[in-house]
């Protein structure tokens, strides 16, 4: 087998972190990413939290599987996903997974009026591996991440 290069990163990035609303909410995520052996045991890699901006490649082939178990909270909901990645060594598959209820555009008050987000996602973006429970980057028109059933957003699970 091939040599793969994975690469696994936060969505969003840092930098959209810190434009959302100043509306008090609780705004948090974890990616856990491990490899399943073959016998079916997980490793676990890596995690990744909100906030950070680690890129992470871990050592694998192609045909290696990864899960990234993603939990995330918005105020007082709870959301998680638990999504398996195929390594490919292909560099056009690209693919984010994320979390949340989504970002509402809410328009500033005062001379400027500078629209900044209220709401939350939270996920991965990874490169070089195939999903069939994520949203394909590449090759992709409009939003990233159409927050629908069938498009890389999960539904929240109440604790």
């Amino acid at each position: 087998m091939l040599l793969s290069e994975v690469t696994f990163g936060c969505y969003p990035r840092d930098d959209v972190f810190y434009s959302w609303v100043k509306d008090g909410q609780v705004r948090e995520g974890t990616a856990t990413v491990s490899i399943v052996r073959d016998d079916g045991t997980r490793e676990k890699l890596e995690e990744i939290s909100l906030s950070q901006i680690p890129i992470f490649h871990p050592e694998g082939s192609n045909g290696d599987r990864f899960v990234v178990d993603i939990d995330a909270r918005f105020g007082s909901e709870v959301f998680h996903r638990e999504v398996t990645f195929v390594a490919t060594s292909n560099e056009s598959d690209v693919y984010v997974s994320a979390v949340g209820p989504g970002a509402v555009p809410v328009r500033g008050k005062g001379l400027f009026k500078k629209t900044r987000y209220s709401g939350f996602v939270f996920g991965v973006l990874v490169m070089g591996a195939t999903t069939e429970q994520g949203t394909q980057v590449s090759g992709r028109t409009g939003a990233l991440i159409e927050h629908g059933p069938a498009d890389g957003v999960a539904n929240p699970r109440f604790s």
